[in-house]
């Protein structure tokens, strides 16, 4: 009896063992309805981080069912949405400061507000709270180029120290300008060494002026470096450069002397694309 009694309890246990170990043993390995993605961008010298959830349609609708219209949303699914900048931006034409933000969005079918807030640890909207948002504004929403199954967040549009981050989810497309601060950093640079440091380099006069050209600054200043930078060294590249600040300047007579100096030195260097791009600029000044 007592020989049957302990086979009966090793049964039981047995039993009870494989029952504790059986929801362990049932359970799947699946990938995640809404998986998690990073995106990474250079803007300027500036490092900006995006973390998401991408959440599918699934032939739901979207905006207006699934995530409804008015109301705050966490941009995405699973934690907050997390945006993280290395230097200060402007974003949405609004300064941020540098760190991490998590990103939140109240869609409607005119406009969207675009939120970010210093509160970064939640899930979803948990631990949301208005008085943490550093800053808020609106944009419109845009039907998209193409259907996106899946949401997904992009940096588009990369010019010099600017890009665009796009929202985009089913037909929907809601994008907002970012600006680095490379532009305050290089001026800055610039006035530094030029001013500061007082360094009498044709180069460097070159590269200011070049810079103050491509980025539409103050062409009086700019034309002055060209004018130091040819002084110094009358290179081909540094007169062509001085031409076009001249054209822009208004001065088209003195833009087409430099312009024929350029092409002239850049004939005998047998630099023959600048040959050809300054006289065809030659050409068209002639015109004004």
């Amino acid at each position: 009896m007592i020989m049957q009694l302990n086979a009966l309890g090793r049964l039981a246990l047995g039993l009870g063992l494989l029952l504790l170990s059986w929801p362990v043993k049932a359970q799947l390995s699946l990938p995640e309805p809404s998986p998690p993605a990073t995106i990474q961008q250079k803007i300027g010298f500036t490092d900006l981080t995006i973390t998401y959830s991408r959440p599918a349609v699934k032939g739901r609708t979207v905006f207006g069912g699934l995530v409804p219209f008015g109301k705050l949303w966490r941009t995405g699914a699973s934690d907050a949405t997390i945006l993280k900048t290395t230097d200060p931006v402007v974003l949405g034409g609004k300064p941020l400061s540098a760190g991490s933000y998590s990103l939140f969005t109240i869609p409607t079918q005119s406009a969207w507000t675009i939120i970010l807030n210093r509160h970064v640890g939640g899930h979803g909207l948990d631990g949301y709270d208005e008085k943490n948002d550093v800053l808020r504004f609106t944009v419109k929403p845009d039907s998209s180029a193409r259907f996106y199954e899946s949401f997904t967040i992009e940096v588009q549009d990369m010019v010099r120290n600017r890009g665009m981050i796009y929202l985009n989810w089913a037909n929907t497309s809601v994008h907002f300008p970012i600006v680095s601060n490379a532009d305050e950093r290089i001026t800055a640079e610039i006035l530094e060494r030029i001013n500061g440091k007082k360094e009498d380099k044709p180069g460097l006069y070159y590269q200011a002026a070049l810079y103050y050209f491509d980025n539409e600054k103050d062409t009086k200043q700019a034309l002055g470096w060209a004018t130091k930078a040819v002084a110094l060294k009358p290179a081909f590249n540094y007169l062509h450069l001085q031409a076009k600040l001249l054209a822009r300047s208004g001065d088209y007579k003195g833009a087409i002397a430099a312009a024929r100096h350029s092409a002239a030195v850049a004939q005998q260097e047998k630099f023959t694309d600048y040959v050809t791009l300054n006289n065809q600029l030659i050409a068209e000044w002639e015109k004004r």
